[in-house]
């Protein structure tokens, strides 16, 4: 078990690396498996096929190497394993109808909690051949199909929302009702569809502004993207304007609502919107 204060904890950055490194090397698993099709049902209805389950592996193997001793849960083994104090959140194939539709924004995310927030993360996006990491600092590079890194990581911050409005993410396969209103009052907001934990990593290197969720997502799914983005000078909050904390499992790992943004301003916009418009007395997820 890690403590909080161990000294492996000090260097954020340098954990992000082998986030990264174990993050590319799964995703370019996944891309050797692109044509997996032996889809089936989870428990949740959720889809799972047999590149899930490769990842997986890879994502382990790889995250024994690089960081012994972290407990890892993974959204494929979660009924298996319980938060510490300090461990890892693994979503081998973040985005799976995008994977089995022939997309290109899946990834690997993977992230290391302490105290109940993610002190690093890294996400590798191996169809468009793209990677992003975070510590102290967030890192973009890219990366190539056998998954070793192409050139040299670059330092990215998000940007102040555009004179002409904000580009907002929306979620190709995972609409819900709030985020639809909100962007809805926000009418003359761009619109660009985009599956999975992609959404941070473009608007952490400045691509991208706001990405609204009250639909259904998991702790694995946006904790990499949370660290990547707030280590950008992003902002990821609830709609009360908290941070959201990691490794609840009393929740079942499921998230509040949130909003993603390139920043303060326009993170506070977006939430008074939504306060407005979710129903008294309705906290979560509107349906």
């Amino acid at each position: 078990m890690i403590a909080p204060d161990d000294p492996r904890l000090s260097d954020r950055n340098a954990l992000a690396e082998k986030l990264a490194e174990a993050a590319r090397l799964s995703g370019a698993v996944l891309l050797a498996m692109r044509a997996a099709r032996d889809v089936r049902s989870k428990a949740d209805g959720s889809p799972v096929c047999s590149a899930d389950l490769a990842a997986d592996h890879a994502a382990k193997a790889a995250l024994t190497r690089l960081l012994p001793d972290f407990p890892v849960i993974s959204e494929e083994s979660v009924e298996s394993a319980q938060p510490a104090p300090v461990f890892i959140l693994l979503d081998p194939l973040d985005g799976t109808r995008e994977f089995l539709a022939a997309g290109g924004s899946y990834c690997v995310a993977i992230a290391i909690i302490s105290g109940s927030r993610p002190i690093a993360g890294a996400i590798a996006a191996p169809e468009i051949g793209r990677l992003w990491f975070a510590g102290e600092d967030a890192f973009a590079q890219a990366i190539a199909p056998d998954g070793s890194t192409l050139g040299v990581a670059q330092r990215i911050v998000a940007r102040p929302t555009p004179a002409s409005g904000p580009v907002v993410l929306v979620s190709r396969f995972h609409g819900d009702a709030l985020s639809s209103s909100v962007l809805s009052a926000m009418c003359k907001s761009e619109q660009m569809p985009m599956s999975s934990a992609v959404k941070f990593g473009l608007i952490a290197s400045g691509e991208a502004d706001l990405h609204v969720r009250g639909g259904t997502t998991m702790e694995w799914d946006i904790a990499a993207g949370d660290a990547i983005l707030t280590a950008a000078g992003g902002v990821v909050r609830q709609l009360d304007g908290n941070v959201l904390h990691y490794g609840c499992a009393e929740r079942q790992y499921r998230n509040p609502s949130f909003v993603a943004a390139s920043n303060e301003g326009l993170a506070g916009r977006a939430i008074a919107l939504a306060k407005e418009l979710t129903p008294v007395g309705q906290t979560g997820p509107m349906s």
